[in-house]
């Protein structure tokens, strides 16, 4: 990485305030992202964002190599990677049921358009419904009917429902991405989306060692206040929006009842570490399952 590519960032990149709060150092796997980046905060909207941004030619390039700047790279995903360049979008199996389609009767066929379709398990419950579908992805393997890598490729005022989950992290100008996708959504159409949540237990107490903060893939963070900020701007209506966890409660129960015996073992070999560390996890993760570390939000195009 060429860090003559990366441009700092003075202002918030949502309301542009000027009032930030410049923080700590953000450790990185990767050596040359080691320490390069701080997690600021606007204490205006309360959002998150990386202390400089790759250029966006750049940031694209680095997903169209399925750089490991970008993407894990762990086993399972690599495994569902390889599936799909050898199978193809015919062996992909769409979801039988999705928490977007509480907001909408996906047997009412209309547009369809998803930012980023990875494996395209969702885009393949709208195509096999019949509806007239489009993606955007930038990984050239990512192959099927209307996905294109470019979102100038689609047809304006078109589409009745658009989904970007796990998408608006990953953008440079976040309201940028929205007035461009909003071009593309009916009026009174539907947007779907989710991303990490900078007002969780898990950001506020892990800070700059959150799960989350990965540069150079997750560069924003929102806040209830810098999403509706976001919208707004974009010419949307924040229908809802509701945080959630990843955490599993059934893992988490069998845990809690393992703990004692992991707890006592460790003073028993007088292991501090591992005793604070067990404690710190399990009570986090029972944090995020009171305010979740990942947020969903409906909105209405204007």
């Amino acid at each position: 990485m060429d860090k003559k590519n990366l441009i700092n960032n003075s202002n918030c990149p949502i309301c542009n305030s000027r009032e930030i709060l410049n923080g700590k150092k953000i450790k990185s796997k990767h050596e040359y992202l080691n320490n390069v980046f701080n997690l600021r905060k606007c204490k205006v909207c309360e959002h998150k964002f990386l202390s400089s941004f790759p250029e966006e030619k750049y940031l694209n390039d680095l997903y169209k190599d399925n750089s490991h700047y970008v993407f894990g790279h762990d086993t399972d995903e690599e495994n569902h990677k390889k599936k799909f360049k050898l199978e193809g979008f015919e062996s992909v199996i769409p979801y039988n049921d999705h928490w977007a389609f509480k907001f909408l009767n996906i047997n009412d066929k209309g547009g369809y358009l998803e930012i980023g379709p990875g494996l395209c398990k969702m885009y393949k419950t709208f195509y096999e419904k019949g509806w007239f579908c489009n993606g955007v992805d930038l990984q050239p393997f990512i192959k099927a009917p209307g996905i294109v890598d470019n979102l100038s490729m689609i047809k304006d005022n078109t589409k009745d429902v658009a989904v970007a989950l796990d998408v608006i992290e990953h953008t440079i100008d976040p309201i940028k991405f929205l007035k461009e996708l909003g071009i593309k959504i009916k009026k009174n159409g539907k947007l779907f989306l989710t991303f990490p949540n900078s007002q969780s237990f898990k950001s506020k107490i892990l800070d700059n060692k959150w799960d989350m903060v990965v540069p150079l893939a997750h560069l924003n963070f929102f806040s209830k206040k810098s999403i509706k900020i976001a919208l707004n701007e974009a010419n949307f209506t924040l229908m809802f929006i509701k945080d959630f966890s990843l955490v599993k409660p059934n893992r988490l129960i069998r845990n809690f009842f393992k703990l004692p015996l992991r707890l006592i073992k460790d003073l028993l070999f007088l292991d501090i570490l591992s005793f604070h560390s067990r404690l710190k996890e399990f009570v986090i993760n029972f944090l995020d399952l009171i305010h979740g570390d990942q947020m969903i939000v409906v909105a209405i195009k204007k």
